[in-house]
């Protein structure tokens, strides 16, 4: 009897202790609780430059999706996991022209990270359920895209090539999210990004509307949170004289003030969609641009910053003699393509 009872109770106890591990699993939308490893990508691009915005758009005759673009990023990887950035947009509908780019990505073992731009093509300005389901069409039809990004830069409104420019850019950004995330595989990964920072208002009003319209299905439905950082060249200071210092304010900005209102918390990672450091002439060096990178990895430690992309992968010739690629313009090396290289 003694011994029946004795086993009664260690069977009580097991079912409790069962039910206990039960409880305490993670539903299955919870983010990962370890923070995630560093991953490195770049923007193919070799075209941009400052003298854009005044009419002088760089050149550069080595096409960004040919071999020796692909050459090089595969040099940039150096065996380890790595992200090209792509960008589509809606009014174009132009992401199946980078079907053949995609997979030749992933046939060199890249990552494709492909942008879904919210720019509405005639008469669909505002049309939120068309945007989702654009989205949810690319994202179904193209399992091999590694991640997924959900408009670009929706709080920036300065020209119609702005997703900000748009009508309820933010409801664009949430469904289409939402979209995205119910049609991806497990293997993707699922987010959007903001331009660090314009106000504090406008970065308030971006971040709590993420949560209050969102809610839950928002939530769920994220796997990182994308940030642009362009340090000491977009944002003040426009010229930086501590980069990790400036970086990893920004950083403290968006970890510890922006995502906390939109219930996104210390376990989702950041991605850093974009930052880059352009060289001009003896102000901003090529040394100056390998030193940057440098402290930009540095300021990423203790924020769970999951990737970080550099734009742009090389040189374009241009009137102002400015250089944001980690490659020249004839696609030789310049001290920051090392400094990714080796990193990590």
């Amino acid at each position: 009897m003694h011994g029946e009872l004795r086993c009664m109770r260690r069977a009580a106890v097991f079912l409790l202790l069962l039910g206990v591990l039960v409880g305490v699993v993670a539903p299955a939308h919870a983010k990962p609780k370890r923070p995630v490893p560093l991953r490195f990508g770049v923007y193919p691009g070799n075209t941009f430059t400052f003298g854009k915005y005044v009419g002088a758009t760089g050149t550069n005759s080595t096409p960004s999706d040919g071999d020796l673009a692909l050459k090089r990023m595969v040099q940039l990887a150096n065996g380890r996991p790595f992200d090209v950035h792509l960008y589509a947009q809606w009014d174009r509908d132009n992401v199946a022209l980078l079907d053949p780019f995609v997979a030749r990505l992933r046939a060199a073992g890249l990552r494709p990270n492909v942008a879904l731009k919210y720019v509405p093509p005639a008469g669909h300005d505002g049309d939120i359920a068309g945007f989702a389901a654009w989205v949810a069409a690319a994202v179904k039809a193209r399992p091999d895209v590694a991640v997924w990004q959900i408009t670009n830069e929706a709080n920036v409104g300065v020209s119609p090539d702005s997703d900000g420019a748009a009508k309820d850019p933010l409801g664009a950004l949430i469904e289409g999210v939402i979209a995205a995330s119910n049609v991806k595989t497990k293997q993707q990964a699922v987010g959007f990004n903001w331009l660090y920072h314009l106000d504090p208002v406008s970065d308030q009003t971006f971040w709590s509307t993420l949560a209050t319209r969102g809610g839950e299905a928002f939530h769920r439905a994220v796997d990182y949170a994308g940030v642009d950082i362009y340090s000491g060249t977009y944002v003040n200071p426009l010229y930086s004289v501590d980069d990790e210092g400036d970086f990893r304010t920004a950083l403290d900005y968006v970890r510890n003030q922006m995502m906390p209102l939109a219930n996104l918390g210390p376990s989702v990672p950041i991605y850093i969609q974009e930052t880059g450091y352009p060289t001009l002439g003896p102000l901003r060096t090529a040394q100056h641009q390998a030193d940057a990178l440098r402290d930009y990895i540095a300021a990423t430690k203790g924020f769970n910053v999951g990737l970080l992309q550099w734009f742009q992968l090389a040189d374009a010739d241009s009137a102002l003699g400015d250089g944001w690629g980690l490659l020249d313009r004839n696609y030789d090396p310049k001290p920051a393509f090392e400094v990714m290289r080796t990193a990590g």
